[in-house]
């Protein structure tokens, strides 16, 4: 069929397409609001409820750590912990050795009321000078609760065998003590201050310790104790110290000093029985008068130096000290009237020292 002539003016030209039952039907641009699209639809997401099942993993997860870790992980992991008792003899004695007080005193059921002398600074101090070594823990020792376990050890140069005992604290193991009291009210009662490791004490009665090697010492320039050093092995042990006084080495020689200036003054002394010199001439047994200008004291050759006397103290007095010894003085002298002569010998046989102010020592011969 032919097409209507184009060429008139205002009029459309219609197309008639010849119908094809084969052909695709033309696409709609229209939307089909009888049936919903399933492409343009979404799940909706419970965010809430997908953090809240995270957190709650988190915390089962947390807690079972916390549980386990001691187990997978060691006791290491957790300090003051042990899973057994011998592992916390081991770390007791590690943390010692390391000079540690903190961390040994976590393995200690009881804690010391005062920790000035279980601190980490006086115990460093302590194994410094006098270590903590070849430390051995035997394993196969019991796991029953209380446990006594054996150790040994080298403290101080010196062989230890030691025991502890351990109680178990829900699944951690404790010692019952890790420190020793130490009561020092006997030295205190004397009134001389007292050191430790040359610490002041104070009117301290009691320490603390932890084991280690220890040096009890006084604030008195003139006293020193008899067996000053303090020994705590374990703290289960029974250590002993001496509790009497002895002479410091500056207090003999403060006393041999003050001695030999006595002694200069007695032999200078133009007097028949000088005062506090421990020997005089008894006098003539003619009735002669010895003139005092002629009158001498001087040492036999052969007399001991004076400062070689060793003080010690006298009796339980803890300011005065006595030494032996045997010095010989020779005397002269001429009577008034120049007709006789006299010689006679005496003897100094012990020096005694009142040191009450050790600044000025009084001597007296004997």
């Amino acid at each position: 069929m032919a097409p209507y002539p184009d060429d008139m003016p205002g009029t459309p030209t219609p197309v008639i397409m010849p119908l094809d039952p084969d052909a695709a039907a033309p696409e709609s641009t229209a939307p089909d609001t009888t049936r919903p699209v399933a492409s343009a639809q979404r799940p909706k997401r419970h965010h809430g409820v997908v953090v809240v099942v995270a957190v709650v993993v988190l915390l089962i997860l947390g807690a079972l750590g916390w549980y386990l870790a001691p187990t997978f992980l060691g006791a290491h992991e957790q300090p003051g912990t042990a899973s057994s008792p011998t592992s916390a003899v081991q770390k007791y004695l590690d943390a010692l050795a390391s000079g540690d007080a903190a961390t040994a005193l976590l393995f200690s059921t009881s804690q010391p009321m005062d920790t000035t002398f279980a601190s980490n600074d006086f115990l460093s101090a302590a194994m410094a000078a006098n270590p903590l070594t070849d430390i051995q823990v035997p394993g196969g020792q019991t796991t029953s609760s209380p446990a006594v376990i054996q150790a040994t050890y080298t403290l101080g140069g010196q062989p230890v065998e030691a025991h502890f005992t351990v109680q178990k604290y829900g699944r951690n193991w404790r010692l019952d003590s890790g420190f020793l009291p130490v009561d020092l009210s006997a030295l205190v009662a004397k009134g001389v201050p007292l050191t430790l490791d040359g610490a002041d004490l104070g009117a301290i009665t009691s320490l603390s310790l932890l084991p280690g090697v220890y040096t009890l010492g006084t604030g008195d320039i003139m006293l020193a104790l008899t067996a000053p050093t303090l020994t705590i092995d374990y703290p289960e042990s029974n250590p002993t110290f001496s509790e009497g006084f002895t002479l410091s080495d500056e207090a003999v020689s403060r006393i041999q000093s003050a001695a030999q200036d006595h002694l200069t003054t007695c032999l200078a002394q133009k007097e028949l029985a000088p005062a506090g010199c421990g020997f005089g001439f008894a006098g003539t047994s003619d009735g002669a008068t010895i003139d005092p200008a002629t009158l001498t004291w001087t040492l036999a050759a052969d007399a001991p130096a004076i400062t070689t006397i060793a003080p010690q103290l006298d009796g339980p007095s803890l300011t005065q000290a006595v030494a032996e010894i045997s010095i010989t003085v020779k005397f002269h002298g001429v009577s008034t009237d120049q007709r006789h002569l006299y010689n006679s010998t005496s003897a100094i046989s012990a020096v005694r020292a009142d040191f009450t102010n050790p600044d000025q020592i009084a001597i007296t011969f004997g």
